[in-house]
């Protein structure tokens, strides 16, 4: 027993700490870098459309503005949504043997089949950036779930033995125990999360390919629809500017957010 509450004294003040100054801190970056690109889109650019043969360096910048606030946005809902869903699914051995199956299937369907579908339903209300952002969602989400999933299958039977004795439960338990648990599957999920939308914003901000009679002045700004555009009309200095706009965009991401959260998750892997 007191071995137990040694383990729980550790687990509850090393453990519980950190991860919410850390998980504090990428919600107000977050949230700042959010605010800025919704203003820098919304006073500078309100239509959102460009002219292809007319681009300037302000327009790919904003163009870079408009792709990262996309995926931000896409990728915050995702988080948000593949939290309980993996709970979900393993909450119970039945509800497991049922979900799972299901939802391995429609993640395994190409994100793309989708895709028209979702231009047409949202074409009705002229809210092409949602269906951006949505077809963004539901290609990163799947990332998330199932890495979340193999980290709350992988908390040690001594960590949930100890929740029992302790009668850690609710709230409690995913505060101390389970986001604990699962923070380093949430960013090795994220990792792969972004890697997914980068590949899919190409595709989600060319929406006139997926409107019965659409034409490129539909299309969303941002890097993704200069990449198609430009290459479409044999403009390579573009094409290869977007192109290299992206690598560094890519690359800073991966440099100051994603590396360093991936050493942060070495705190909170059980040995």
């Amino acid at each position: 027993m007191a071995k137990i509450r040694q383990y729980h004294h550790h687990f509850h003040f090393s453990y519980t700490t950190s991860i919410k100054r850390h998980l504090l801190s990428i919600a107000i970056v977050t949230f700042l870098s959010l605010v800025i690109l919704y203003l820098v889109i919304r006073f500078a650019a309100p239509e959102n459309t460009f002219n292809i043969r007319a681009i300037s360096w302000a327009d790919i910048f904003l163009a870079s503005a408009n792709t990262l606030m996309r995926l931000f946005i896409a990728y915050i809902f995702s988080v948000v949504i593949a939290v309980p869903l993996a709970l979900l699914i393993t909450s119970t051995a039945k509800i497991e043997k049922i979900l799972l199956p299901i939802f391995d299937v429609i993640q395994s369907v190409p994100v793309l089949e989708f895709f028209p579908v979702i231009v047409i339903f949202f074409a009705i209300y002229h809210a092409f950036e949602l269906a951006a952002i949505f077809l963004l969602l539901i290609s990163m989400i799947w990332s998330l779930v199932f890495t979340m999933i193999g980290g709350l299958k992988a908390i040690p039977e001594d960590v949930r033995a100890a929740a029992t004795v302790f009668h850690i439960g609710g709230w409690n338990k995913l505060r101390y125990i389970t986001l604990p648990a699962i923070f380093p599957y949430i960013i090795t999920g994220s990792l792969l999360a972004w890697g997914q939308g980068w590949n899919i914003i190409i595709v989600a901000e060319v929406i006139h390919n997926y409107i019965p009679h659409g034409q490129a002045s539909q299309d969303l700004l941002g890097l993704g629809s200069l990449l198609i555009n430009s290459f479409a009309q044999g403009n390579n200095s573009l094409f290869l500017t977007a192109l290299a706009v992206m690598i560094v965009l890519i690359g800073l991401l991966n440099f100051f957010v994603w590396q360093k959260l991936l050493r942060v998750t070495e705190r909170y892997k059980f040995d």
